[in-house]
Formats: C-alpha cells, structure tokens, sequence
C-alpha cells in the first residue's frame, strides 16, 4: 500500500482512532537511544520556557494550524 493511499484511509477513520493509531506509532517509534538523542533538546527547551525565551502555544492552536495545512481550502 502506498503512503497517499495509507494517508487516505487515516483520515477516513474517526478522530479517535486517529488519535490511537499515531500514539501507538510514535510509542512505537520510540526507544532508549532515540531517548537519549531527544534529552538534550527537549531539557533546552523546558529550559528556555522557563526563562521566558520561548513561547507556549495552546494544543488546539497548533492542531488548528496544522489542519490548515493538510486540507487548504
């Protein structure tokens, strides 16, 4: 099956089997060296928020703008 027709048949599920699908791929995806490369990173940007140098931005917001991208009207 190729990607377009895998993207095609995600989008045709309900929100809430999306939802389940991409957190068993990303948990999936994950383990203790992709872990440890992903510290650094994630702990400067903890850092940088807490300093007031990077800005947060509400979930739905960025989910928003992302669907704005996937499906221009």
């Amino acid at each position: 099956m190729s990607a377009a027709a895998l993207r095609q048949a995600f989008f045709q599920l309900p929100e809430s089997e999306q939802a389940t699908l991409l957190d068993d791929l990303i948990v999936s995806s994950c383990d203790a060296t992709w872990e440890a490369r992903l510290a650094p990173e994630m702990g400067g940007r903890i850092d940088a928020v807490e300093r007031g140098e990077m800005n947060l931005h509400e979930a739905k917001d960025v989910l928003g703008i992302m669907r704005g991208r996937l499906h221009p009207e």
